[in-house]
C-alpha cells in the first residue's frame, strides 16, 4: 500500500483551495491519464476551522470536473449545510452527518446521495448520534463505516453494527445492509461488491465447523 499526504500549513482555507484546484488536481489528472496513479473519489473535510462551505464547493467541483466521484466529510461537529451541498453537486456519499439538517436529509434522499454513518466516532468523541432512523424513514441510503483513525481507534465492523443498532436505533437487517451492499454503493462498487450474487466478486469465507 502506498500512502501520500500533503501539508497545508501556513495557508488559509481559500489559499489551500486555490492550491488544490490550480496545482494538485491538474497534476492528479495528468498522472491518471499517464496510468501512473488511479484515483476515483475526492474527499474534503467541510468543517469550521478546516474548509468552509465555499472552499469545499470549489474543491469538490474541481474534482468532479476531472472525473472524480464526490465522497466527502461533512456536518460532523457543526451544521455546515454539507448535505445540501453534496446533493446539489451529485455526491456519491457524505460521511459523519451528526449535525445534518432536516433539509439536508431530504435533499440527500432526493439526490440518491448515501449517508456514511460512523457510530464509533460519535461514541468515542461523545458527539450526538447521527439520525439514522430519520434518514432511513426519509429514504436515504445509509451505509456504515468505522472511521478508523487515532481518534476512533476501532476497525471492527461487528462493533460498528452493534453501536448502530443500540445507539442509532437501526434494526439488525438494516445494519447488515448498511455495512455491506450500501457501503459498496457509497464507494461506487455495488455492481461488483457488497452482496453474494452471481457475477460479483466472492468476498466471503466458508467455514466447515460444528459450532
Amino acid at each position: 500500500m502506498e500512502m501520500f499526504f500533503s501539508s497545508l500549513r501556513g495557508k488559509t482555507a481559500t489559499e489551500a483551495a486555490d492550491d488544490i484546484i490550480n496545482n494538485h488536481l491538474p497534476k492528479l489528472k495528468e498522472l491518471g491519464r499517464n496510468g501512473q496513479i488511479h484515483v476515483d473519489n475526492i474527499d474534503v473535510f467541510c468543517e469550521k476551522g478546516v474548509f468552509d462551505l465555499d472552499s469545499t464547493r470549489r474543491i469538490l467541483q474541481g474534482g468532479k470536473d476531472i472525473g472524480l466521484q464526490i465522497n466527502f466529510h461533512g456536518d460532523e461537529l457543526h451544521p455546515m449545510k454539507a448535505a445540501e451541498l453534496g446533493a446539489e453537486l451529485g455526491a456519491r456519499a457524505i460521511s459523519h452527518l451528526e449535525e445534518v439538517s432536516d433539509e439536508g436529509i431530504a435533499a440527500m434522499a432526493t439526490a440518491g446521495c448515501s449517508a456514511v454513518l460512523l457510530p464509533t466516532t460519535a461514541y468515542m468523541l461523545r458527539l450526538k448520534q447521527p439520525r439514522a432512523r430519520k434518514m432511513l424513514d426519509e429514504g436515504v441510503i445509509v451505509a456504515l463505516g468505522s472511521d478508523f483513525n487515532p481518534n476512533a481507534y476501532c476497525f471492527s465492523m461487528p462493533m460498528v453494527m452493534h453501536l448502530a443498532c443500540v445507539n442509532m436505533r437501526m434494526s439488525m437487517p438494516e445494519a447488515l445492509a448498511a455495512a455491506t451492499i450500501n457501503a459498496a454503493y457509497a464507494l461506487g462498487k455495488s455492481h461488483t461488491h457488497g452482496s453474494l450474487e452471481v457475477g460479483k466478486q466472492g468476498d466471503l469465507i466458508i467455514i466447515n465447523s460444528s459450532r
